[in-house]
């Protein structure tokens, strides 16, 4: 922006003004005259004042371009773009001379750049050319131009490329995010099917674990009372059920019937040992009872 030419034709211009006004003097004498003292008062840098001669000049002669040239760059050099652009569109509808129009052509296109409507000051500064090819200003200014308008161009489509990215990258982090919630819940009703499992499992242990330690006790404890019961046998003390066939009972005890039997079926073949074996169980100290064989 600070590389433009600035407005750098208003001494020339001021001096085709000045012709001009010559032969217009007569028929144009008041706009004329309000439009040199508003000159005079632009050399000065009285802006305020100038402006004000130039707009009495477009009310006395609204036909005359130079009030509106000449109040165009009265309002340039104080920043208001706007009415720059709007004064000196007036003065291209009025103007009739090519120096005057080429002029207003390059200063239209330094209010138009430094407003950034760069397409149309391009246009402004090419219009100029046309007119006056040997203008270096407006050759510089439209390089200037053509190298803003590409630069905003190249920021244009790195803008939107970052957007984009930034838009894919918010859907493919909510893709994700949906994904690993799909896979929280799967792996939450896996591991609630798991631990019911687990469950089932368990259940199905406990029962034939606790029959099983039962029976394992019990058969602990029938060995331990067959233990107990074969100590006591081997000791000498009677068992519940029948005596052993051929046992006899201690001395002093009567013999069973069956007792009897065995020992009889015994002896039988040995006649000379009877007796003494009936001496051994029929003593008593106290009469034998009476019994039937």
């Amino acid at each position: 922006m600070s590389n433009i030419k600035k407005l750098s034709k208003p001494l020339t211009i001021l001096i085709i003004i000045l012709i001009s006004s010559i032969f217009m003097a007569a028929c144009n004498a008041p706009a004329e005259k309000l439009n040199q003292e508003g000159n005079q008062a632009f050399a000065e840098k009285a802006y305020l004042e100038a402006l004000e001669r130039y707009q009495s000049a477009q009310v006395e002669s609204p036909e005359l371009a130079e009030p509106y040239f000449n109040a165009a760059n009265t309002f340039y050099r104080q920043g208001d773009f706007p009415a720059a652009l709007e004064q000196m569109q007036l003065a291209l509808q009025y103007v009739d001379e090519a120096t005057l129009a080429e002029s207003s052509l390059f200063n239209l296109g330094n209010t138009l750049y430094n407003s950034q409507e760069l397409n149309q000051a391009i246009e402004a500064y090419t219009q100029a050319l046309l007119l006056d090819p040997e203008d270096l200003d407006a050759k510089h200014n439209l390089e200037l131009a053509l190298q803003q308008q590409e630069q905003q161009q190249q920021q244009q489509d790195q803008n939107q490329e970052q957007q984009e990215n930034s838009q894919n990258e918010d859907q493919n982090q909510s893709e994700e995010q949906s994904e690993e919630g799909d896979q929280s819940e799967d792996e939450q009703e896996g591991e609630q099917g798991d631990q019911s499992q687990e469950s089932e499992d368990q259940g199905d242990h406990e029962e034939p674990n606790q029959e099983g330690d039962q029976q394992q006790e019990n058969e602990a404890q029938n060995e331990e009372s067959q233990d107990e019961e074969n100590g006591q046998q081997q000791q000498g003390e009677p068992s519940q059920g029948g005596e052993q066939p051929g046992q006899v009972p201690p001395p002093g005890q009567r013999m069973t019937e069956e007792q009897a039997r065995q020992l009889l079926a015994a002896l039988a073949n040995n006649m000379e040992t009877l007796q003494e074996h009936l001496g051994q169980y029929l003593f008593a100290r106290q009469a034998p009872p009476l019994q039937d064989w």
